[in-house]
């Protein structure tokens, strides 16, 4: 908005003020928005338009404001324009003022309109002089974003009148040092201008021209467009009415725009790209020669009627047509920069991917010109991209399968389970999550290798998803899967598997005779289709483990107790470390006697838990949790420790010494300084090393046995002696046992239980210990109950045992008060 516009000329003409403001029609023509200039203009206080005491209507003469509102209805039938009407002041005075007017919509839908309005009261006479108001009042609408010149024809010499405050920023001069309009154009355009002055008068035609200048020392273009007023009866001469515009920035852009062509132009004659230009006026696009596909746009490289007729449309791939005018669509809608790949036709049938990156301009009426841009080939880029797309989905197809099986891995398998479940749930079927382990493994690796290996868990997973009830398939790590399956109830669902697995050993049977590869697994039946994959693979997988080793239960099937179990054992495992801290994990030593003498030979070492209320919990209870979850080592070592406390302390004080046995895990044997921390830990207590015998129990022999037996050698070695627990129990071969390097071995209960009223198992008995004692092995017998075992035994020769025949495990306090003051027999 032009706020006091001087208009001045001479002396008859004063300074104009000019004001805006806004109306809200849907709220009683509310002025909610104004200026300084409104204000000044009117009279009114910013308070009575804001509390609404003066609206609208109380700006408009009562007397006229039905021939108003039929003059703004008229506007609005044609698109708007100027309006001159009368304005009430709030001292009651009315103004002649000239109004331009644009209808909106505020964000809260009201209709509303925005009000540009000028004081014409000072040159209102000068004005009625005129027979057409309408143009008038156009001319001066223009003027309020232009600069306004006021031109007199008299005699045909053209004379400025008045002049805006905006013609004199624009042609940057201050109205003391600028005489007139024809005074700032010079040559053959002044000499262009006044012909058009003179056709103008005499045609009363509008005229348009574009003149250079000199601003501040510099060159500019202003745009001036003239409108002719015919004069009153009975006066002379004519008026023009002139709006001045700067397009200094679009003249210059042009210049650049065509330096830069004659730049393309030369990179294109040695280059392969193409650039081109396309003339929105003639619809003509014009490219540089050069490649066989660009000459066929037409004769010299200009193709006409480019988008009216359509004629690319036989050198666009069918694929890309809508795409290639699409672009070309948006590109004149607005100016802006853009890019659109596309093929193109080379020759018959052969189409090459070009980029046509453009920028598109406009004038200064906002109209788009013309299209710039070039077109190059990317048909190289095209084919890196498809090898791209083929690379992510390799990668893709890599990072959520498994490279031994093909299966999903576990990621890829919660989210195809997810949605499957999504989408299969609702038709009622039966769904569940199994999760499977290949028993014995290792066996094969260990004996055949990893390639066979490798190829067993291949035959697996192909025996899952080809067992028609499969949905997907997972192999989560080594010889462990997961699995959702899908039956029409759960007895079908559960024969299926049972099939599954039978097969799967049936397989392996024939491959490895001599092996009893076995399937372990666990059904979680799903209870919902949004239930969490996670949980159900972990309850899948307590189910399996609750059935591990069982050979004739084809699968475990999750019941709530299992999660119970498992939350005691996650308890176990988080107390453990604070229980051995404050003390409550607590040294107990069972006696071991001479059965014959009852002299004391010996002690186990077994660790009770204290609970707060002073009972105990017995071993069955966080032994296996611990060495579940491999916190058993740190147990075996405070357990260890204590013992090398007390032998140090009996020592000190005299007591008579006693070799004690201390249960070692199976675990600690993949750690390498397994040896080393259990000789210094015996050096720092200056214990003898022969006082401690290391118990390792017969399950430690399925597995590792070279590094079991290397550490066993170097723990006698070093001076102590190895116990081989739970003898009997059937977790190895007795040839294993009898080459393994230990000392003692351990005999377990099941063997003696019966020898009081069978005479096969004495006479087994008997056989089996013939045959230790022939590998140089010191036998003893553990869980002696009765007299009548011990008579037995020691009547077949055997000497030692521990059980409750003798004593049960007891506090170390009350070990030493009731046998280190004997004396061994």
């Amino acid at each position: 908005m032009v706020k006091g516009v001087n208009l001045a000329v001479d002396k008859k003409i004063t300074k104009v003020k000019c004001g805006k403001y806004c109306a809200d029609f849907t709220d009683g023509g509310k002025i909610f928005d104004y200026d300084e200039g409104f204000i000044s203009l009117t009279g009114y206080s910013p308070r009575q338009f804001d509390g609404g005491e003066v609206v609208f209507d109380d700006l408009i003469p009562r007397d006229e404001f039905d021939s108003y509102m039929e003059k703004v209805e008229k506007l609005r039938t044609v698109g708007g324009g100027a309006l001159e009407h009368r304005l009430m002041c709030a001292d009651g005075t009315v103004l002649d003022i000239i109004c331009i007017g644009t209808d909106f919509t505020s964000a809260e839908g009201h209709s509303c309109v925005n009000v540009t309005v000028a004081d014409n009261s000072d040159h209102a006479a000068l004005k009625r002089k005129y027979e057409s108001a309408e143009k008038e009042m156009d001319a001066i609408a223009e003027s309020v974003s232009d600069g306004l010149v006021m031109v007199r024809i008299a005699d045909g010499i053209p004379e400025m009148v008045k002049a805006s405050d905006e013609y004199y920023r624009i042609i940057g001069m201050d109205k003391d040092s600028c005489c007139g309009l024809m005074d700032i154009i010079k040559g053959s355009d002044r000499e262009k201008l006044l012909k058009n002055i003179d056709e103008c008068v005499k045609t009363k035609l509008l005229f348009e021209q574009d003149l250079p200048i000199c601003r501040s020392g510099e060159r500019a273009w202003l745009r001036l467009r003239a409108r002719y007023l015919d004069p009153p009866e009975g006066e002379d001469g004519a008026m023009l009415y002139c709006a001045i515009a700067d397009i200094t920035e679009n003249k210059m852009a042009e210049y650049r725009l065509k330096k830069q062509g004659y730049c393309m132009q030369m990179i294109a004659d040695n280059t392969e790209e193409k650039f081109f230009e396309y003339n929105a006026e003639r619809d003509e696009l014009s490219i540089t020669a050069g490649e066989q596909v660009m000459k066929q746009f037409g004769s010299n490289g200009i193709m006409r009627n480019f988008l009216s007729g359509r004629t690319a449309d036989g050198l666009i791939h069918p694929d890309d047509i809508e795409v290639f005018y699409k672009t070309w669509e948006n590109a004149l809608a607005s100016p802006q920069k853009g890019t659109a790949d596309f093929r193109c036709l080379i020759k018959k049938g052969t189409y090459r991917w070009y980029r046509m990156p453009y920028i598109s301009v406009e004038n200064e009426n906002g109209e788009i010109t013309g299209v710039y841009g070039m077109f190059f080939n990317i048909d190289h880029v095209k084919t890196l991209k498809s090898r791209m797309a083929h690379d992510r989905r390799e990668i893709e197809r890599l990072s959520t399968t498994d490279a031994v099986t093909g299966l999903l891995n576990r990621g890829a398998f919660e989210k195809a389970a997810a949605a499957s479940l999504k989408e299969l749930f609702p038709t009622g079927d039966c769904f569940a999550v199994c999760y499977s382990d290949i028993n014995d493994f290792s066996y094969v690796n260990e004996n055949f290798g990893y390639e066979a290996g490798d190829k067993m868990l291949a035959d697996f997973a192909d025996i899952i998803m080809n067992c028609g009830v499969c949905v997907a398939g997972c192999r989560i790590y080594s010889d462990y899967f997961v699995s959702l399956y899908r039956a029409k109830d759960r007895e079908k669902l559960i024969d299926k598997i049972g099939e599954r697995n039978r097969k799967f050993s049936e397989m392996q049977k024939k491959k490895y005779p001599l092996s009893n590869i076995q399937v372990s697994c666990g059904l979680y039946f799903m209870r919902a289709a949004d239930e969490d994959i996670n949980t159900a693979i972990d309850n899948a997988n307590l189910a399996r483990r609750s059935v591990k080793g069982s050979t004739d239960i084809p699968g475990g099937i999750y019941a709530e107790r299992m999660r119970i179990k498992r939350s005691h054992d996650q308890a176990i495992a988080s107390e453990i470390f604070n229980a051995i801290k404050t003390g409550a994990i607590e040294l107990f030593l069972q006696p071991k006697f001479n059965m014959k003498t009852r002299g004391l030979i010996g002690s186990e070492a077994l660790a009770r838990w204290r609970n707060a209320d002073g009972s105990y919990k017995l071993p069955y209870e966080f032994i296996d949790v611990l060495e579940n979850v491999g916190y058993i080592t740190q147990l075996d070592f405070y357990i260890y420790e204590q013992v090398l406390i007390n032998l140090a302390k009996w020592k000190r004080e005299g007591r008579p010494l006693y070799p004690v046995s201390v249960n070692f895990s199976r675990k600690h044997n993949i750690y390498p300084n397994f040896v080393s921390k259990i000789a210094e830990l015996a050096d720092r207590y200056d214990v003898e090393k022969s006082l401690i015998e290391i118990e390792v129990t017969e399950s430690c022999f399925t597995q590792d046995v070279k590094n079991l037996f290397t550490n066993m050698k170097k723990l006698r070695e070093h001076g102590f002696k190895i116990d081989i627990d739970d003898f009997g129990m059937g977790y190895s071969s007795l040839s294993v046992l009898m080459d393994a390097p230990v000392d003692i071995v351990k005999v377990d209960k099941v063997f003696i239980d019966n020898i009081e009223n069978n005479e096969k198992s004495r006479e087994y008995i008997d056989r089996i210990c013939n045959l230790i004692q022939t590998a140089s092995k010191e036998i003893i017998f553990e869980g002696v109950e009765t007299e009548k075992q011990a008579e037995i035994l020691c009547s077949s020769g055997h000497k030692m045992a521990q059980g409750w025949l003798f004593d049960k495990a007891i506090p170390v306090a009350e070990f030493e008060k009731k046998y280190l003051s004997l004396k061994s027999i």
